[in-house]
């Protein structure tokens, strides 16, 4: 029930903010589960799986997906992905760690810039090498890429906050199968652990797609802020204090 609890409040939070579910999944692991991050990247990402999923499909329901962007990123990202999570297995946990807290702070502050005057998207080769970049860190970090992708959907896709994080969901879903996938196949022993954490953000996210269209997107950035930064001081502690 512990499991299930913690897992129902990443799935709320990944379908409202776009992202989350996996930000919370690696340090609850860590934390609370005492994974180690090799494992809690992995075991993070089948959570996250099973929370994008569910978002994506309500958000496309209430046509918040801009599918033209899922088809020209989504195969990157899955790429990338793979890469990513071959690259983990190279790098201490230390580096992981405080990799993850900068990285997380630059997407948060990149949310808050200034919009640029222009109103067209970015070019197509430079929305796809973005997406191979972000399936990158996705692998490597095991956290989806929710906390980069919706500011990139923001500021390079054009896209309005609320249609980028259907549409991040639904690039998350892609990005994170095979990372997922592996890491039950990997750690059997884990499902015991997985399961009900995935089961609770199946549930969270299914409470939490209807909420997301009606906060409005001040609101929803000032809570990326909080959730973003509060991590990120959690993960850089621990890079510093191994």
């Amino acid at each position: 029930m512990f499991g299930f609890a913690i897992g129902l409040v990443m799935g709320l939070v990944f379908a409202v903010l776009g992202a989350g579910g996996g930000i919370i999944a690696v340090p609850v692991l860590l934390l609370l589960f005492h994974l180690p991050l090799s494992q809690a990247t992995g075991a993070g990402l089948a959570i996250v799986f099973a929370a994008a999923l569910t978002s994506a499909g309500g958000h496309a329901r209430a046509k918040r997906v801009d599918w033209r962007t899922v088809l020209l990123l989504g195969p990157m990202t899955m790429v990338g992905a793979v890469l990513g999570a071959k690259l983990n297995t190279l790098v201490p946990e230390r580096v992981t760690a405080g990799l993850f807290a900068l990285v997380l702070l630059g997407a948060t502050a990149s949310l808050f810039r200034k919009k640029s005057e222009a109103t067209g998207s970015a070019p197509k080769l430079a929305l796809m090498a973005t997406g191979l970049g972000l399936g990158v860190l996705t692998g490597f970090l095991g956290v989806g890429g929710g906390f980069l992708m919706v500011p990139v959907l923001v500021g390079l896709a054009k896209l309005p906050l609320h249609r980028a994080v259907g549409t991040s969901a639904a690039l998350i879903a892609m990005s994170s199968l095979a990372g997922g996938i592996t890491a039950m196949v990997t750690h059997p022993e884990l499902m015991g652990l997985i399961l009900p954490l995935a089961a609770g953000a199946t549930v969270g996210a299914l409470l939490g797609v209807p909420l997301s269209g009606k906060l409005p997107e001040k609101g929803l950035r000032i809570a990326f802020a909080v959730l973003s930064l509060s991590v990120a001081v959690g993960m850089t502690a621990k890079a510093f204090g191994q």
